[in-house]
């Protein structure tokens, strides 16, 4: 028994190396968690951006398909029956040729330029 008494009395605790160690490794593993998180935050903030821009492009194709007065400067269209869809069915001779409009709109969300296209037909 007083084998273990000596034993316990003559430990003094951590010494200061092995303090700093384990802060270096608290310190490594914590830095390398908020990169983590970080970076998670930024690519959630760019693709609510990113959604956003399109559903706003979205909302002006739809709020221009009956209106061609007063467009905005980002959204083009062509004339009605100036546009035309061929469509080729594996296994037909036919070609089916649809005539009508398009409306491209133009937006940008960060340095990328994107157009959003639909097809009205006549």
């Amino acid at each position: 028994m007083s084998k273990y008494k000596n034993y316990l009395q003559n430990e003094k605790g951590f010494t200061l190396i092995e303090l700093i160690i384990s802060i270096a490794i608290l310190a490594i593993v914590t830095t390398a968690f908020l990169t983590m998180f970080t970076s998670g935050i930024v690519g959630i903030s760019n693709s609510g951006k990113k959604s956003f821009d399109h559903y706003t492009a979205q909302s002006q194709i739809e709020s221009n398909i009956n209106d061609l007065e007063d467009l905005p400067s980002n959204v083009t269209t062509t004339a009605p029956g100036t546009s035309n869809i061929s469509l080729i069915f594996p296994g037909s001779p036919n070609i089916f040729v649809i005539s009508g409009r398009q409306i491209d709109v133009r937006y940008t969300y960060g340095r990328i330029t994107k157009i959003l296209t639909t097809f009205i037909t006549n």
